[in-house]
Order: C-alpha cells, then structure tokens, then sequence
C-alpha cells in the first residue's frame, strides 16, 4: 500500500473542499409560498343592480307562539315556482325571518340582489299571484310589503351585511346566507314529498314546520355548526345571544 504525504497547504485546500462539497449536499432550499393569482370572490358589475326586499307581515297572536308554519308556507308554495322562474336573474338571494313584540312584528322576507328590471317583474308576480290573495282573505297574511326603487342603482353586495362587520365579511356574507337559505328551502321541499298532503293547507305546513324543528334540533349541531366550526379550525368564538 502506498502512502502520499501531502504539503500543509494542499492538506488545508483539500478540508476546504471538502467542507463545501458536504455543505453542499446537506443544505435545503427554503420552501416558499407558490406565487398563484389570488382567490377572489366573484363580485358581480352591480353598475345596474341592488337590493329590493319582499316583505310579509304574518298575525301573531299576543302571548302566544309566532305560527312559524306561515313562512314555512310562503317559501314552499311561493318562493319556490317564483325562483323557479327568475332564479337566473338574482345574483344573491336570501330569507329572512323575524318575531318581535313591537310594531313590525312577525315578518318573512325574501330579500334579493338583481337589477331594477328584474325586481319589476318579480314584485308583478308576486302582486298576481292568487295564492297570496287567498291567504290575506283568510287573514294569515296581513300585508305585502315592496322595497321602493327610488335610489337602488349601483348598490354593492356588502350594502344589507351588519356595518360593524369587516369588509371582508360584509362582502361575503350574502353568499354565506344564500347557501344557507337554499338548504333551507331544499329541505321544505324534501319534506313536502314526505308529508301527507291534506286538503288543508294550513295543517300540511304544520306537520312540514315540525319535521324541520326536528331536523334542527336533533341534526344542526352536527350538520352544520359543527362543520362550520370546523372549517375555522375549531378555533374558540365569542358568542352572544
């Protein structure tokens, strides 16, 4: 076996070299965030579209329950064949329900995002549909309320989302409570095929308004906050009521 002895200065250019090539081969490039075009909510050229608002203001008897049932009605037997037809021209639509003790009342909104033509010809079809008529007859509607249109052009989505919110949550809240009313409405539906058909229309909405309780309070926590919360991470929330 033969031996090479080598000069102190090649020994210390030979460490050196070798320091780097294992530098080399041990170092990691840094991982970075892939430069992708950012996600970006679809907001619509509201240039000719706003909010407008179809109001229902429902009896409610002093001390007792809000007949719930009634909304529950006007969606499955009114909103249904109505956004049937203009579903298409809606950008953002949503229901909203209230039951207060004070001069508004009990009241079923159906609130939507469209332009001024489109509101025309909806609010036409709602003033002609009989239905509507028969329930005011028999008092279980008390009036129909019409958001005006004076004013409404160039509105933004974020227009109708609690002003106290971020901007970031204000501009996409309606897509959260559209989603929302459509499993909503999908469900009355679902139950309406489930449900016997009385001649009745008011013990038929009965039945359908407590099969939708039902679903709420033996499925809503899992079904739906659970999975929201969950898609925030299960991080902690401030609650009130």
């Amino acid at each position: 076996m033969t031996f090479y002895r080598l000069s102190s200065g090649r020994l210390a250019c030979s460490m050196i070299f070798l320091i780097v090539l294992l530098s080399a081969c041990v170092q990691q490039t840094p991982v970075r965030v892939p430069e992708h075009p950012q996600l970006k909510v679809v907001v619509p050229d509201a240039s000719d579209k706003a909010w407008y608002a179809v109001r229902f203001s429902l009896p409610w008897e002093k001390g007792q329950e809000p007949a719930w049932y009634l909304g529950t009605l006007l969606a499955g037997e009114v909103l249904v064949p109505l956004l049937g037809q203009y579903g298409q021209q809606i950008t953002c639509w949503r229901i909203h329900r209230r039951a207060v003790q004070d001069k508004t009342g009990h009241v079923f909104s159906f609130i939507f995002f469209s332009s001024e033509t489109s509101a025309i010809r909806i609010y036409q079809h709602l003033k002609n549909d009989k239905l509507l008529a028969q329930l005011q007859q028999q008092r279980l509607l008390l009036k129909v309320s019409y958001d005006p249109f004076v004013g409404k052009s160039g509105a933004t989505l974020a227009e109708t989302s609690d002003p106290g919110w971020p901007e970031s949550i204000r501009e996409t809240w309606p897509y959260f409570m559209m989603g929302v009313s459509q499993m909503w409405l999908a469900q009355v539906q679902a139950l309406k095929l489930d449900t016997q058909d009385d001649q009745d229309i008011e013990p038929y909405y009965q039945a359908i308004q407590r099969k939708i309780t039902e679903l709420w309070q033996q499925q809503g926590q899992h079904a739906m906050i659970h999975h929201l919360n969950a898609l925030y991470a299960y991080q902690p929330v401030l609650m009130r009521f």
